[in-house]
């Protein structure tokens, strides 16, 4: 799954694979954290910290994980005594305290995908695997943007959707998670999923008439 499932799905799919379909912390955020989502910071200092904080909590898992990888091949040589409590220190910050107490008690103030854009190292591998080399794609038509705001309202993940849509440009974000939500409250229909088939357009369309009759 690491070597050749993800790559492959990201390439088809995008991160929406994992962060929308698979993992626990997305489901919260699509169902508990929904009414939360436009409260995630739009700006551009929001990102910058986005960026700097999900890329760094990635170079901290491999060194760690690494650390626990040469600990277990020297049997215990390398951290000693110390061994179980790095463990129980990594779950109990990690696994509990950020995921968990911040991640979800956060939806309040931040919006519902704060995991997810701050902390999720998965999140961080698939975002570069999906900006690098991925078929899908949200694609805008600039020249029909009424700039009504709707798209960058609703995105979860902070993303300044309008801004793009303005400009023509595709959202080529490594943190967009192609939830498609900004395609459905779209009133112009300027916003695409493309890349995954006849299935995502249906999909997108469906979401958009649930949006119009809410």
């Amino acid at each position: 799954m690491t070597f050749v499932g993800t790559p492959v799905l990201t390439y088809f799919f995008g991160k929406r694979w994992y962060c929308s379909w698979v993992c626990g912390c997305g489901g919260l955020a699509e169902t508990a954290g929904d009414p939360f989502r436009h409260l995630s910071d739009k700006s551009l200092k929001a990102w910058k910290i986005e960026r700097w904080m999900i890329h760094g909590v990635l170079v901290a898992v491999i060194l760690m994980t690494g650390l626990l990888w040469v600990n277990s091949w020297q049997q215990g040589g390398v951290l000693g005594s110390f061994s179980q409590a790095y463990s129980t220190a990594y779950g109990y910050i990690i696994g509990m305290a950020f995921s968990g107490v911040v991640g979800v008690g956060f939806y309040p103030i931040m919006g519902s995908r704060v995991w997810c854009r701050f902390g999720c190292p998965q999140a961080a591998i698939l975002g570069l695997f999906q900006r690098k080399k991925s078929k899908f794609r949200i694609t805008t038509n600039g020249g029909q943007c009424i700039s009504c705001g709707n798209c960058s309202t609703y995105c979860e993940m902070g993303i300044d959707v309008r801004a793009y849509a303005q400009k023509g440009q595709d959202i080529v974000r490594a943190s967009c998670v192609g939830c498609g939500v900004c395609s459905a409250v779209c009133p112009r229909g300027v916003l695409r999923l493309e890349g995954a088939g006849e299935d995502m357009d249906q999909r997108t369309e469906q979401m958009r008439t649930v949006r119009v009759e809410g």
